[in-house]
């Protein structure tokens, strides 16, 4: 239990006046009704469940620096700690669906050796 508030201690709140859809690029996150969205047209973003679950986390965190422990623990549990295989797929994914360049990130960011940075439009 003791390690369970630890963990929830290091994970910030989202303030109660943090918009419940996040856009960046043209892309559009609904927290609230778990959808995603792109283009001018509005389409729908299919993700997998672990897509969604890494994506929402990233984008309750904006601009700050999740590391690869944290998303480990908090979307497979404390057993897959060194398991960035994982990580490293989704994240892929996630680029290949939501970044206009895959190969040049803007908003879903690597920091080497640390983790991931989801970074919103300014």
């Amino acid at each position: 239990m003791a390690r369970i508030r630890a963990l929830t201690r290091r994970i910030a709140p989202v303030p109660a006046d943090a918009s419940p859809v996040v856009r960046f690029g043209d892309a559009t996150v609904d927290l609230v009704a778990h959808a995603v969205t792109r283009g001018a047209d509005a389409r729908a973003v299919r993700l997998t469940p672990t897509e969604w679950r890494v994506l929402e986390f990233l984008v309750r965190n904006p601009g700050r620096l999740v590391t690869r422990q944290t998303l480990l623990t908090e979307i497979w549990g404390s057993e897959h700690i060194a398991d960035t295989g994982y990580l490293r797929l989704y994240i892929a994914q996630l680029r290949k669906k939501l970044e206009d360049d895959p190969a040049h990130p803007v908003h879903l960011l690597t920091e080497s050796g640390m983790g991931y940075r989801f970074v919103p439009d300014e």
